[in-house]
């Protein structure tokens, strides 16, 4: 059985890959021919033949149906007139309120010819609102809506994946709203909303309620980035996130529950543990809000323990594999969410452990075992690991069991006006606090880890199982022969003199470029920030960096005073060192130097020069333009320049370039015919947001372009464009879209 599971598992696996959806009508043929084979050919394995393509069959189905449920591109900023419910807990911050909302009726609200909408679920931004959302109200409201859509970025979060997941099929926000009534099907989302309510009318400290409210009611968002930071860096994220873990407490907890009934009461049923523990582990996930994370953990509880209820006598690994096999297909594509591997991870792990011998320090001793076999997932994923979590989790893992019993015990409390247990939870959510923040705060409590090759990776891996494997099997300390590629990590950077590399990021509406030749780093701009107090630095940049374990930049070009260009100014010099700073604008000292015309620096044989910048009196106009070139590659970057501007670094210009980013984002004051014949660029990229409201770039510009004899890339529908100076005249330019083919984008 066990073999039969794996091949439905890697069928759902492979179908998740595919660039794009194999047909239906290819589905019905490849599945009839297997019908047919597994009817009338005689073959050992024609049992796993089966079961993996119809694990694909189903899957690729799956993506179908999901995908057949999206908004069109062709309606990108269109207006519709809706009527549904608000499901889940809407959350407002700074001024603006984000709900998700289920449709029951869609219209247009212009002349638009509709064929086959079938919207399902949307998710809403309610800016400046004037009426409070709570769970359940059913509205009608005129929204502005456009196709799912995500930022596409190395190393980036795949916001149009976890948007097909979870079942949204459009996004956008509200211009004019109306409560209808209240639906009667949101009982658990109402009761989620209470909760939340009470634990804040008992806690001052933000800290402390957001905590709580995570633990209990899976509600986050209140936990501050400074919070987040704190519990990564002291490796107890996973407390604050409900999971298996919790889950698989409550379950427990329903179990011993149940056996204590069944003690006191014999003539219960038998099963009555069983069927607690689920029941328990059931209601404490419907209480999270069944996010995709907890609905994986309840199905993997589930499995173990019905299957144990129904004295079904298979080993634990079979288990595991049915578990798996379970929650991908609820979702298949959650093979590609980092909790998926961390969580089956962990449990391969402990049943692994579970066949060892048991001793007094086993406790210990299965904390440091499960840091090294999760090591490998740690540095794929996060780019390093916390060395003090096994200690902490020794103590905060059953800390925090305690707390989310004495926390449902105290709401009960509270409701009727016993505060018997507050002093106690109080006490037990500083002690929490109060020594996360110690362990965090000591130098090496994170230790950042980049892997440069994947058989860098595969060699730690290969160290890892030396260092789980049962005593005298294989000789430990063998396993840090194999470790020594993460310290000599820096053979990579061999090319230094003649090469450079180009990243022009996808941040939305805005610019953020970077420049890197061997380990010299140049950012040209950082993006914009946000009403909500994020960045674009955050979302698209500072994933990459910290994979590459880019701590400091050498040099950081601010163009002009635009806030879709300087924006994340302050996020990226929370996370970065920089060295030296070129502006157009704001006060200068020994670091921070006004761009000036004819300034020149050379790193190896790459040549960085300012054409243009802090001239003038308009803004955009005082640009900081920088061309970067060798022998074989040049590249321009202008700012928000005008056609003025253009105009006058054109003149006695003898250049060919091999790439420009557009002036401007493609504005139709920029990327005048005088740039263009003037530097001759082989290829355009238009830095702009997916259906932006400054109608960026303007078709006139992109028409100019391609009449020119350029090739243009589009930020918004190619994601982050590389360029890359090779020896031999290879100048290469690469689109993460392109390159990373996936059928949900």
């Amino acid at each position: 059985m066990r073999s039969r599971m794996i091949a439905i598992a890697i069928g759902f696996v492979l179908a998740g890959w595919q660039p794009h959806l194999i047909s239906l009508v290819v589905c019905a043929c490849l599945a009839c021919i297997t019908l047919l084979c597994f009817k009338f050919i005689s073959w050992h394995y024609k049992g796993l033949m089966l079961c993996f393509v119809g694990g694909f069959i189903y899957a690729t189905l799956w993506g179908h149906w999901q995908v057949s449920h999206k908004l069109s591109d062709e309606f990108v900023r269109t207006d519709w007139r809706v009527t549904g419910v608000i499901t889940g807990l809407p959350r407002t911050e700074k001024g603006v309120t984000h709900f998700n909302f289920e449709v029951a009726s869609i219209e247009a609200l212009s002349d638009i010819e509709i064929s086959d909408l079938s919207v399902r679920k949307l998710k809403l931004s309610w800016y400046k609102p004037s009426q409070i959302l709570k769970p359940g109200h059913k509205l009608r409201i005129d929204v502005r809506l456009k196709p799912p859509h995500g930022l596409v970025n190395p190393n980036g979060f795949d916001y149009e994946r976890w948007l097909l997941v979870r079942g949204f099929d459009a996004t956008g926000y509200v211009r004019s709203l109306e409560i209808t009534g209240v639906s009667s099907f949101s009982v658990i989302d109402n009761l989620r909303d209470l909760i939340n309510l009470n634990i804040e009318s008992r806690y001052e400290n933000p800290k402390a309620y957001a905590l709580l409210q995570a633990l209990i009611t899976g509600y986050k968002k209140n936990l501050s980035d400074e919070s987040w930071e704190i519990l990564r860096r002291s490796g107890t994220v996973h407390l604050a996130v409900i999971s298996g873990l919790h889950i698989g407490f409550m379950a427990v907890l329903g179990w011993w529950i149940g056996r204590i009934i069944s003690f006191l009461l014999p003539r219960t049923v038998a099963y009555l543990p069983y069927v607690l523990s689920m029941m328990l582990a059931g209601f404490y996930m419907l209480l999270a809000g069944a996010e995709i994370p907890t609905q994986r953990a309840f199905i993997m509880i589930a499995v173990f323990v019905s299957s144990a209820m129904m004295r079904w006598f298979v080993d634990h690994w079979t288990r595991w594999w049915v578990a798996l096999v379970c929650v991908l297909a609820l979702s298949p594509l959650a093979a590609f969410e980092v909790g998926l591997w961390l969580s089956f991870g962990a449990v391969a792990l402990l049943i692994w452990f579970s066949q060892l011998s048991i001793t007094w320090y086993s406790v210990f001793k299965l904390q440091l075992a499960l840091l090294a076999g999760m090591l490998p997932l740690y540095l794929f994923f996060f780019s390093g690991a916390s060395t003090v979590g096994p200690v902490i989790n020794l103590i905060a893992i059953p800390l925090v069991s305690v707390l989310v019993v004495v926390s449902f015990i105290n709401l009960i409390l509270t409701s009727i006006d016993l505060y018997w247990l507050a002093y106690i939870e109080q006490t037990i959510v500083r002690l929490f606090w109060w020594m996360v923040e110690n362990a965090a705060s000591w130098e090496w409590a994170f230790i950042d880890i980049q892997y440069q090759t994947i058989l860098s990776l595969c060699l730690v891996v290969v160290a890892c199982v030396i260092l789980i494997s049962p005593k005298g099997w294989i000789p430990k300390p063998l396993a840090f022969i194999f470790l020594l590629p993460l310290v000599f990590n820096k053979f990579e950077n061999s090319r230094l003199d003649q090469e450079f590399d180009v990243i022009v990021f996808d941040v939305g509406q805005g610019l953020a470029v970077l420049v890197e030749v061997g380990e010299y780093r140049l950012l040209y701009d950082t993006g914009a920030s946000y009403k909500s107090g994020s960045s674009a630095f955050e979302r698209s940049l500072l994933p990459y960096f910290q994979s590459k374990g880019i701590k400091q930049l050498d040099h950081l070009i601010l163009s002009h005073d635009d806030n879709d260009h300087v924006g994340g100014y302050s996020v990226l010099t929370k996370n970065t060192a920089v060295k030296e700073v070129y502006r157009s604008f704001g006060r200068v000292d020994e670091s921070n130097k006004y761009c000036r015309r004819g300034d020149i620096w050379h790193v190896g044989s790459t040549r960085f020069e300012f054409l243009a910048g802090s001239e003038g009196i308009e803004d955009n106009d005082r640009s900081c333009v920088l061309l970067v070139s060798n022998k074989q590659c040049a590249v321009l970057l202008p700012g928000d320049i005008s056609k003025r501007v253009e105009k006058r670094i054109s003149i006695d210009q003898n250049l060919n370039i091999d790439w420009l980013v557009a002036s401007h984002h493609g504005s139709r004051t920029s990327t005048s015919d005088a740039i263009l014949k003037g530097f001759r660029p082989k290829h355009v990229i238009f830095s702009a947001g997916y259906g932006n409201s400054f109608n960026h770039p303007h078709p006139e510009v992109v028409k100019r372009v391609y009449k020119s004899g350029a090739q243009a890339y589009f930020t918004a529908t190619d994601g982050a464009v590389f360029l890359k100076s090779r020896k031999e005249n290879r100048c290469i330019a690469e689109s993460m879209r392109h390159e990373e083919i996936r059928f949900w984008r």
